[in-house]
């Protein structure tokens, strides 16, 4: 996916947290016609990674996001970042 966009703000503890926001081709099953489905352009997705360390990161980056095991807090269900490996720069 390609890394299109980030946004960063400090938090209430002081830490930097950021949301990148990233494209791709849609995959297989959203452009199967014989089932009626099709898309043009691209899928976007904003992600929010905390503070995990993007200082090395640029806008047009091709990446790959890992995420670590499902955790559910205060009633939310969600996955944390493991991992965002950059495939080309």
């Amino acid at each position: 996916m390609q890394l299109i966009g980030m946004a960063y703000s400090i938090n209430g503890n002081g830490e930097k947290v950021t949301t990148i926001h990233v494209a791709e081709e849609f995959n297989a099953y959203y452009t199967n016609s014989q089932t009626g489905r099709g898309c043009v352009g691209m899928r976007v997705e904003s992600i929010y990674v905390g503070n995990y360390d993007c200082s090395g990161f640029k806008v047009g980056m091709d990446v790959d996001i890992l995420y670590d095991r499902a955790i559910t807090s205060k009633g939310k269900t969600f996955q944390p970042i493991k991992r965002i490996d950059v495939l080309n720069k």
